[in-house]
């Protein structure tokens, strides 16, 4: 196996609008650079491309003008966002498909110039890549980060606390990609300037050693630093970059093997599952006010703030659900794109989704880690108990009840039942 790695600076042009909160944001000033982390592969004749992006969502557009700037075929492409709700909007298409009406708040209208420029600069980083790989080891340390994120309905409920560090060492480059579960929520909707808030505090403890450390999302569509964050600041960011950043470093004094000479094999496919009926516009816009007016009471009332920010979020699911009935009327069913990377002692899986935790559980005795926000957005993937506890992330799902179960299902077929 050989691999190079480098990132680029994907920083957008000021004003920007900011993505992921229910409620238009523009921001104005940088707080820290947003970066494109970049991994290419290559084993015998083929080559594998993975990019982390400090972004909070993108959709097939941004993928298909990345691959066609850096000439890989999709087939070999693996594009992951850390889900930053302090990132620009823009790289989602919001005139088509399953995204349409998601432009006000969200998304932001779809920005062609600015993901044309994050591809043109990941494809002449890759270019050069591909004239400096050499042959690499791996390491792969597995535990957990805890304090980060909990579920954020009920910091006491299951969820995904595991965590694992894939190092990547050649004679004169060593990098880290790092795998946590946690909505990067640390600052709230009130902040204006772009961040990639958590993740992108947890690289600077590691430069001395590596040339940079990649995050990627795991199974974060319940977790989030609700209950865990002290306040919403960027000296909080600080704080639980840190903390994940020690106990990742405590992580890596585990002996482990070294693979001096290993192989990846990369697996994708399709799964149809059911879309759900979806509310009339009269009825999703009766939700939305009745959110608000819980809002106003809970605010009026002075309940605690993880309280205010549980009806906060009512507010944007209900939103988002109004926002969204009409184009997820269209839908009878919805493909969803999943692949695999295979490495020695660990499969991981890439899913468009936000991924409940406690769906993704349940593959985990097979040796299976999720990662979510991969090579697209599609919505929420709650599990049948958020259905039947009406969370607000099933306002705005695309998914009947049950789809996440039945997910897990053909995923498990897939990769461990073909297998035996």
């Amino acid at each position: 196996m050989k691999t190079a790695f480098t990132k680029v600076d994907i920083t957008p042009y000021l004003p920007v609008q900011l993505s992921g909160f229910g409620k238009l944001q523009v921001a104005y000033e940088v707080h820290d650079r947003l970066y494109a982390r970049i991994f290419l592969f290559e084993q015998a004749e083929s080559e594998l491309l993975l990019v982390q992006l400090d972004l909070a969502i993108f959709d097939e557009y941004l993928l298909n003008v990345i691959a066609d700037y850096c000439k890989v075929a999709k087939e070999r492409l693996i594009v992951c966002s850390t889900h930053t709700h302090s990132g620009p909007g823009g790289t989602i298409d919001t005139y088509e498909g399953l995204l349409v009406g998601l432009d006000s708040d969200i998304g932001g209208c779809l920005n062609p110039e600015y993901c044309h420029r994050i591809a043109s600069d990941i494809g002449a980083a890759t270019a050069r890549l591909r004239t400096a790989t050499a042959p690499c080891s791996l390491r792969i340390y597995k535990g957990k980060v805890e304090g980060l994120g909990t579920n954020r309905h009920d910091p006491q409920m299951e969820c995904d606390q595991d965590a694992f560090v894939l190092e990547l060492i050649t004679a004169k480059q060593k990098a880290l990609i790092t795998r946590m579960s946690s909505h990067a929520t640390v600052l709230h909707e009130e902040n204006l300037l772009v961040s990639a808030d958590f993740p992108g505090c947890i690289e600077p403890h590691f430069t001395d050693e590596y040339e940079m450390v990649a995050f990627i999302n795991g199974s974060a569509g319940d977790m989030s630093p609700r209950f865990t964050r002290k306040e919403c600041s960027f000296a909080e960011c600080e704080r639980l970059g840190k903390l994940a950043a020690d106990q990742l470093k405590e992580m890596m004094k585990q002996e482990v093997v070294t693979y001096t000479d290993f192989t990846m094999d990369y697996r994708q496919a399709v799964f149809k599952v059911p879309a759900k009926k979806v509310d009339s516009v009269e009825v999703a816009r009766e939700k939305v006010e009745i959110a608000k007016q819980n809002l106003a009471e809970g605010i009026k009332k002075n309940l605690p703030p993880t309280e205010i920010r549980l009806l906060e979020s009512y507010v944007e699911g209900a939103g988002n659900a109004l926002l969204s009935c009409e184009a997820f009327r269209k839908f009878s069913e919805i493909e969803v794109n999943v692949s695999a990377l295979i490495l020695p002692e660990l499969t991981i899986v890439f899913t468009p989704v936000e991924m409940f935790s406690m769906l993704s559980n349940q593959l985990k005795p097979y040796g299976l880690e999720f990662i979510s926000y991969t090579n697209g957005f599609k919505g929420y993937m709650p599990d049948e108990s958020a259905y039947a506890k009406n969370y607000y992330e099933v306002l705005s799902t695309p998914y009947a009840c049950g789809s996440g179960e039945l997910l897990m299902r053909n995923i498990k077929s897939w990769l461990i039942d073909s297998s035996k």
